[in-house]
């Protein structure tokens, strides 16, 4: 007896023997559909002075300069202190194997060239942050996520571009330690959340020393931004 293809239960129920039950079997698509990327635009930039937190914690960021040396990576390993590094592309690639061997740090963008992002072209800052984070990428084997405009400077242009160039941070910073120093605005202790400012110049050892000691002496401890901004 021919049947057409039939909801089995209601076959059975019509008495049509179960061996003549025609069913259809629905294909099934097992193409993997991946999401676009999210194209980031300004709004979801971020600026960020400092960390919300309650965590006891700070944030050791250093800058651009040149003065990479064995002195300075044997302390930073013997210690295991976290670091942020803001290196301009220049300075990062001519020192890769120095910085490549560091195991607790993570590389962010400080631009191509140390360029002043507010009086540049369009194109020149999409040289100088997209450029750089490509850079980055060669060295560290992962993108930037934090942008950080040499000397602070940065407009809506700038957020612009760091969105375009796909980062949704903008870090800058709210204590400073350079020369043995650190300036904190209208209090004597470091307290949690806050983001140091250093720079990769011949006083950063003596300057870290200093500042670790610091950083003791308010309770607290150095971590990575990444580990609190993502």
């Amino acid at each position: 007896m021919a049947t057409s293809a039939v909801c089995p239960a209601t076959a059975i129920a019509q008495g049509v023997p179960v061996d003549t039950i025609m069913t259809t079997v629905p294909q099934v698509s097992t193409t993997v559909v991946k999401p676009k990327p999210k194209v980031l635009k300004g709004k979801d930039v971020k600026v960020v002075y400092k960390v919300k937190t309650k965590d006891p914690v700070v944030f050791i960021t250093i800058d651009d300069g040149s003065t990479v040396t064995e002195s300075l990576a044997k302390y930073l390993d013997r210690n295991k202190v976290p670091v942020t590094t803001f290196a301009v592309s220049v300075t990062l690639w001519r020192h890769r194997e120095w910085f490549r061997a560091r195991k607790n740090m993570t590389f962010e963008n400080h631009t191509w060239n140390h360029a002043h992002m507010t009086l540049i072209s369009e194109a020149q800052r999409k040289h100088e942050v997209c450029g750089a984070s490509q850079v980055a990428r060669n060295v560290a084997k992962e993108s930037p996520m934090y942008f950080r405009p040499p000397g602070g400077s940065f407009n809506k242009k700038v957020i612009d571009t760091v969105a375009k160039c796909g980062m949704k941070y903008l870090v800058m910073w709210n204590v400073e330690a350079d020369g043995g120093v650190v300036r904190m605005s209208g209090r004597a202790k470091l307290e949690p959340g806050d983001i140091i400012l250093m720079h990769y110049v011949p006083s950063l050892e003596k300057s870290l020393v200093h500042l670790m000691n610091e950083i003791k002496r308010a309770g607290l401890r150095p971590a990575l931004l990444r580990d609190y901004l993502s």
